[in-house]
Parts: structure tokens; C-alpha cells; sequence
């Protein structure tokens, strides 16, 4: 019976011995690939705030860009309304020097060959 019972608990042994190498393969199996799956988290989280942070600052230079061309339109258009003021300006003056009876009558004079009527071309009506 000792035999027995010696010859059980060798091959008890062994059997744990099998299972604790077993168990042990399966930990050490299991523990990189819970450190690869941690990693490989890791890094996808990081890699999706890395393009979250990307992505804002994508867009406010975007915003940035667009505001700065308004602005350079917006100026572009306040020049162009100044010198239209002063072709305005320059317009109402030409157009009150030749509203004036002087230079009306010297025109007529110089270019149209325009002179006042004689006595003898002025008629005059009677009315009785």
C-alpha cells in the first residue's frame, strides 16, 4: 500500500507539475498578449488625440486664413471706395465748372462759332 500510494503520489506530481507548466504557458502566453492589447490601445488612444488636437488646429488655422482674406478684401474694398469718392469729387467739380454761364458762353463762342445776334438780326414783335 505504501507503494501504491508513493507511486500515486508521483504520478500526482507530475500531473501538477504538468499543470503548473501548463498554467504558467498559459500565463505567459496571456501576459503579452494583454500587454500587446494594452499597448495597442495605448497607442490608439493616443493616436486618435493626436488627430483630435491635429483636426482643431487644422481648423482654426483654417478660420484663421479665411478671416485674414476677408480682412484683406475688406481693405482692398475701403481703398477702392476712396478713390471712387474722389473721382466723385473731381466729377461734381468738372460738372459745376461747365454749369457755369461763363464758360457755357465761351464755348459757344470758341468752338461753336456761336455770336450774339446783330441789330439788324434781332427782330422785335409788337404786340398791340
Amino acid at each position: 500500500m505504501d507503494k501504491k500510494e508513493t507511486i500515486n503520489l508521483n504520478d500526482y506530481k507530475k500531473k501538477k507539475k504538468k499543470q503548473l507548466k501548463k498554467k504558467t504557458q498559459l500565463n505567459n502566453i496571456n501576459k503579452p498578449k494583454n500587454k500587446k492589447s494594452r499597448n495597442k490601445r495605448k497607442t490608439l488612444v493616443y493616436i486618435v488625440f493626436v488627430g483630435i488636437v491635429l483636426s482643431i488646429v487644422i481648423t482654426f488655422m483654417y478660420r484663421y486664413s479665411v478671416i485674414s482674406g476677408l480682412k484683406y478684401d475688406m481693405e482692398s474694398l475701403k481703398k477702392e471706395l476712396g478713390n471712387k469718392k474722389n473721382e466723385k469729387k473731381q466729377l461734381d467739380l468738372k460738372l459745376e465748372e461747365l454749369n457755369r454761364s461763363g464758360f457755357i458762353e465761351k464755348e459757344a463762342i470758341e468752338r461753336l462759332n456761336m455770336n450774339y445776334p446783330t441789330e439788324e438780326q434781332t427782330v422785335y414783335i409788337n404786340i398791340d
